[in-house]
């Protein structure tokens, strides 16, 4: 698809249908359709200054899940429990290790083979804008301690160098990623309670809903 001379989103916002993206790990491709996609979007909705903001909070919410599909490869890979609170912590100081040398682009194909994706869904209208990120993964208890610490603790910043000088997460970074989509909205005069991430049996959720016109 060149997206320079294609717009496959048009007609999806002019009639106010939902947008529905399905990716199974990062790619330039992927970030220029986001991009296209919100860019379109926020100027249809006269929004066009929060583009930006925008497509950052959305796409560290999309790598968030990316991430945690393949944590879970990972942990199969090397005969980890990732129930286990003993093997999760070791798992995870060994998979930030293959994070940061960037062995984990190849887990694409892999994460493909095993149906683990992330949709993004976009429902919009005149009144608000609310995204779901959703991979196909649920949480564990070890996870959802550090997602819950770092939204409680982000509403207490508003300049994501002091969160992270003051409590940056030494495991994965999901930490770090949640506190700046808290602290991107505040910026905005955006509610914070508008951003939730929740997990059921079978996935995590997360939701940003953003108000397009004031009470």
């Amino acid at each position: 698809m060149n997206l320079k001379h294609e717009n496959p989103f048009l007609e999806k916002i002019k009639t106010g249908e939902p947008i529905v993206l399905t990716e199974y790990g990062p790619s330039t491709l992927f970030d220029e359709k986001l991009l296209l996609l919100l860019d379109n979007l926020t100027s249809f909705y006269k929004i066009s200054d929060f583009s930006s903001i925008f497509f950052t909070i959305i796409k560290d919410l999309i790598l968030n899940g990316f991430k945690a599909n393949f944590k879970r490869i990972f942990f199969l890979e090397n005969r980890l429990e990732i129930e286990s609170g003993a093997d999760y912590e070791l798992g995870v100081r060994m998979y930030k290790s293959f994070i940061l040398s960037g062995k984990s682009e190849t887990y694409e194909k892999l994460a493909r083979e095993k149906n683990y994706f992330v949709e993004t869904r976009i429902e919009h209208s005149p009144d608000f804008i609310e995204v779901t990120v959703t991979n196909n993964n649920r949480l564990v208890k070890g996870e959802m301690q550090k997602i819950k610490t770092s939204l409680t603790y982000a509403q207490n910043y508003n300049d994501i160098m002091e969160y992270y000088i003051e409590r940056g997460d030494n495991s994965e970074g999901e930490g770090i990623g949640i506190a700046l989509c808290v602290i991107l909205l505040k910026g905005e005069k955006l509610p914070v309670e508008n951003f939730k991430i929740m997990s059921t049996d079978k996935a995590t959720i997360a939701k940003v809903k953003i108000p397009l016109k004031k009470n």
